[in-house]
């Protein structure tokens, strides 16, 4: 059976600093003290990117998502991981910081917009207008 892929895109290209690379490469520990590799927490944020406009349905409000931007819960994510709200924020900061992502905060909801992509391919068009570039 083949696995299905779970990205919104069939491939990407990135742009990362050394701080990123670094900062990718190591490791968060979870409320019961079990590692959890950064790369992961990123890796589950790109899994949902928006690769066209629109509103994520997902959240009870929604924002107007551009390409490229995914919306998140702080509070959300760190049920995902297993983390404290506190220790999210400061994970998604360090993020900003290394140049992985922008965040967006507004009293409606917080998107994140991954700065780090330069393009992607999209699964749906396999002529070359399939290719976007982001940058």
């Amino acid at each position: 059976m083949k696995q299905q892929n779970i990205y919104p895109f069939s491939s990407i290209s990135l742009k990362l600093t050394a701080d990123a690379c670094e900062w990718l490469s190591g490791t968060t520990t979870d409320n019961d003290g079990n590692e959890i590799r950064n790369f992961d927490i990123f890796n589950g944020l790109l899994k949902e990117m928006r690769t066209d406009a629109g509103y994520d349905s997902t959240f009870r409000r929604p924002l107007n998502l551009n390409p490229g931007q995914a919306q998140f819960s702080e509070i959300g994510l760190a049920e995902r991981w297993n983390l404290g709200r506190k220790k999210m924020h400061n994970i998604l900061s360090k993020m900003e910081v290394v140049g992985l992502v922008e965040i967006y905060n507004s009293r409606i909801g917080s998107a994140i917009t991954f700065s780090c992509i330069t393009g992607w391919e999209a699964y749906d068009k396999p002529d070359d207008d399939s290719k976007i570039n982001v940058r």
